[in-house]
C-alpha cells in the first residue's frame, strides 16, 4: 500500500501548506520512504491542497495521512475512491506507526469549511 503524507520539518501537515510530500510503501507492518518532492500546491494560486493531491493520485497512492482536509480535497480524494487519515500533531514516524495499527481516525468529511488564503 502507497501512502502520502505532506511533511513540514518531520511532523504531518495540511496538503495545501507542507513543504514536502513524502510517498511511503507499508507492507508487513512496517515501512519505508520510496519518493519525497516539493510540494506543487506551494505554486499554486487557488485550491492548493489539491495540487498535492492531485501530485500524489498521479503516484498511484491508496492512502493520505493529512493534518487536515478542506472541502475541494475531500471531493478530490472521493473521487478517486483514496481514503485519508488524520494525523494532525503528529511526527511522521508516529503517524506511519498509529496508521498501521489502525489508530488514526479516517476522515469522512472536510476537517473545515472552504476558505482561501491570502
Amino acid at each position: 500500500m502507497r501512502v502520502a503524507i505532506p511533511v513540514t520539518n518531520g511532523y504531518v501537515e495540511g496538503p495545501g501548506e507542507a513543504l514536502k510530500v513524502q510517498i511511503y510503501e507499508v507492507k508487513d507492518g512496517s515501512y519505508k520512504l520510496v519518493e519525497e518532492y516539493d510540494n506543487p500546491a506551494l505554486s499554486a494560486m487557488a485550491a492548493r491542497g489539491a495540487h498535492m493531491l492531485k501530485s500524489a493520485i498521479d503516484r498511484k497512492i491508496d492512502a493520505l495521512i493529512v493534518a487536515e482536509m478542506g472541502p475541494p480535497g475531500f471531493r478530490l480524494i472521493q473521487n478517486f475512491k483514496i481514503k485519508a487519515y488524520l494525523g494532525q500533531g503528529l511526527d511522521v514516524k508516529t503517524a506511519l506507526e498509529k496508521f498501521i495499527r489502525g489508530e488514526l481516525p479516517e476522515i469522512l468529511k472536510p476537517t473545515h469549511e472552504e476558505h482561501h488564503h491570502h
